[in-house]
């Protein structure tokens, strides 16, 4: 089922975190948006617009097309995928209702914990909202691809 999807992935131009801080931190961690992201440059007092990002652009949508295709059902503007990424404990504070993710590859571990609750996402999505629940990622071997699914609460244009 998540075949192409994970080739995808697997495929995907990966590029470290420019942000110096945020690399080191992280080195060999990626997390990308391929979705549509909020354009915060000359907008000044106005809604913040959703555009496609210029990593959607340059993927030519197609993580984004392969996503939609998968789950018909979610409605989605922002798609994050990540490489080996390991986040800390956090709410998504900029998304709304429920977001799905997977997780692909071929990694060992890696459970996403949710209010203290272990999933294994591993070629098994799970719905869950994280604007309202913290979530973070249990220490994993391999390499652990996952894709988000989520809603963002600025304004679609």
């Amino acid at each position: 089922m998540f075949d192409a999807l994970e080739k995808m992935l697997i495929d995907y131009p990966w590029k470290p975190n420019k942000h110096t801080k945020t690399s080191k931190m992280r080195k060999g961690q990626y997390s990308i948006n391929v979705g549509k992201t909020c354009h915060w440059q000359g907008h000044a007092g106005r809604e913040k617009p959703i555009l496609p990002s210029v990593a959607m652009r340059e993927n030519k949508h197609e993580i984004y097309n392969e996503c939609a295709r998968l789950f018909p059902e979610h409605e989605f503007d922002c798609l994050m995928i990540n490489k080996n990424f390991k986040c800390i404990p956090h709410k998504d504070r900029n998304n709304i209702g429920d977001s799905i993710i997977v997780g692909l590859g071929d990694y060992e571990g890696g459970d996403l914990v949710v209010e203290g609750e272990p999933h294994c996402i591993l070629y098994s999505p799970l719905v869950f909202n994280g604007h309202e629940k913290e979530h973070w990622v249990e220490d994993f071997t391999g390499d652990r691809y996952s894709v988000v699914l989520c809603k963002s609460k600025f304004k679609q244009f």
